[in-house]
């Protein structure tokens, strides 16, 4: 990522320490790190195009080095604290299995291209180029492994994921996506893992790109990525409560595909159990969309 150095101008950046919780850097939230439930958050600082930008790194408070970095994007109107609490993705970090890290966007919005979306659309803010940054800059932070780095987005967030892999598909060894659909093709795309979630009922998915239905845009995107990872024959198909999973193996680069469709469930994360958190449906654990992202994400590894 090296490219990145005449556009983006990073704080300087320290591996947390082996044996304590690591102590806030000059570039870090004043504040004191958090600790909760065995892992230490702390809010990073980097600048991006001449603009300050921000985001929150979670981590095992075991302090465990060469852990998958995983990079959640909030939806529209979410904050990144409150995209912590709600998605579930926070027990993987408390269990020493990856480092998670959740950027802020511009008045809680993405700039994800093609007119999307709210003020960061509008002001065409380089988000991307932020999310690229995000993770050279946690990788160094947590002493991540550079071939499992994973991108989770919802909604305005999903959209972003896709532009992002489009723009940097070197980066990310698999995407995990709800509530979105690529919003224009990707030409000559190269094959990335990819698992794209929707709800039957999600009005916003049904809109998407003049499709009649929020399974039809699905279907439509999920054919759209075959195409991309050049992913052979007929998936394994299972099924969990409102759950169907799809899933194609064998794909192009030893990449994956997959489609859940949540049946009469709408733009609403999928989350375990019932919770106060907005924009949430509760489902089983087996069926939450953490716990299928994840299951996904982590058999996926850059070549």
């Amino acid at each position: 990522m090296a490219c990145l150095a005449a556009f983006v101008t990073l704080a300087a950046c320290a591996a947390p320490a082996a044996s304590a919780p690591p102590t806030p850097a000059a570039h870090t939230a004043p504040a004191q790190p958090a600790v909760t439930g065995a892992t230490t958050t702390v809010q990073r600082h980097l600048t991006v195009a001449g603009t300050k930008r921000t985001y929150l790194a979670v981590g095992s408070s075991l302090h465990h080095k060469g852990l998958p970095l995983l990079v959640v994007l909030h939806g529209r109107g979410i904050t990144a604290q409150q995209e912590s609490a709600r998605t579930g993705f926070l027990l993987y970090a408390q269990r020493g299995l990856a480092d998670i890290v959740y950027p802020s966007g511009i008045s809680q919005s993405w700039n994800a291209g093609h007119g999307c979306c709210g003020v960061a659309g509008r002001e065409g803010v380089p988000d991307t180029a932020f999310v690229t940054a995000v993770v050279s800059d946690a990788s160094q932070y947590f002493a991540s492994d550079p071939r499992r780095v994973y991108l989770v987005g919802y909604s305005n967030g999903a959209k972003l994921s896709f532009e992002e892999v489009c723009t940097h598909p070197g980066v990310f060894a698999g995407i995990a996506t709800y509530g979105a659909v690529p919003l224009a093709d990707c030409p000559g795309g190269e094959p990335v893992s990819a698992l794209l979630a929707a709800g039957t009922a999600d009005p916003f998915v049904r809109t998407e790109r003049g499709s009649p239905s929020a399974t039809a845009a699905l279907a439509q995107a999920v054919s759209q990525w075959q195409r991309r990872d050049s992913c052979p024959g007929v998936p394994s198909t299972s099924h969990t409560g409102p759950l169907t999973l799809s899933t194609w193996t064998g794909c192009a680069t030893g990449t994956q595909l997959a489609s859940a469709v949540y049946n009469g469930l709408t733009h609403y994360w999928p989350t375990a159990g019932h919770t106060s958190a907005p924009y949430t449906t509760a489902v089983s654990e087996q069926a939450a969309a953490a716990t299928v992202m994840w299951d996904f994400l982590s058999r996926q590894r850059l070549a």
